[in-house]
């Protein structure tokens, strides 16, 4: 496999205008070695037969043979980026592992989050040392730079252009957007409403439309309650 600084790429999508975007999000973020296009679902399988790729960005309405079917049909294990108009089969995404879910028209910078969480799995199943979890981070609070333990960091709490990292014995505030946090923080951190993210490993339960995560109960936005709940990969 080669290194994930230089992803080989397969979009299935039969909306060129969607291949095109897809390509030009890729070189705009850099660090790909190619991405072939493939207009339907069985030139999507018969290319993902003949060849090795990193990384599929698969649409899921297509001639022919659809995505959830090609989904179906393609390895085990190869990362997968769903992209859709709609939302519809974000809640079964899951069953299938994917990487993300990205609904059209697809916006450069939530791309990027979807794109680093695949470099993430793919350096992750290589072995390479890349792979492993990020457990801490340095943030600026005040004229002084603090050092953030992820393992021990409960949620983040977002207040007027500032956010306050919560732990159970201390808080660190810092000047920070979440979006920037989202891009920034390994995938067990989940954004449930506009101002809260939480650290998915010390999720106590939800109940009521709230996370309870250690002393804490962060409500759940209505826009974010579904993405969430795929993220979680609640079992029935």
């Amino acid at each position: 496999m080669p290194p994930a600084s230089s992803l080989r790429c397969l979009v299935a999508d039969d909306d060129p205008l969607v291949c095109e975007t897809v390509e030009s999000h890729l070189q705009k973020a850099g660090g790909t070695e190619f991405c072939l296009k493939a207009n339907d679902g069985l030139t999507a399988l018969n290319l993902l037969s003949a060849g090795e790729f990193d990384l599929i960005f698969l649409d899921l309405h297509m001639p022919g043979l659809d995505g959830e079917s090609l989904l179906r049909a393609m390895p085990r294990g190869l990362p997968v980026i769903v992209i859709s108009a709609s939302t519809e089969f974000a809640a079964q995404s899951y069953e299938f592992d994917v990487v993300d879910y990205l609904v059209k028209p697809l916006e450069f910078t939530r791309f990027c989050q979807a794109l680093h969480k695949a470099r993430q799995r793919i350096a992750a199943k290589s072995g390479g040392a890349a792979g492993k979890p990020e457990e801490e981070i340095f943030v600026k609070d005040g004229t002084r730079v603090q050092k953030v333990d992820l393992r021990r960091l409960l949620l983040i709490k977002a207040e007027a252009n500032y956010v306050d990292f919560i732990m159970e014995e201390q808080s660190v505030m810092s000047l920070m957007s979440m979006k920037r946090l989202e891009e920034l923080l390994p995938d067990h951190f989940i954004r449930i409403h506009r101002s809260y993210m939480v650290n998915r490993n010390r999720i106590s339960r939800i109940e009521d439309g709230h996370v309870v995560i250690g002393k804490h109960r962060v409500p759940i936005g209505d826009s974010y309650r579904e993405e969430f709940l795929r993220r979680l990969k609640v079992a029935n």
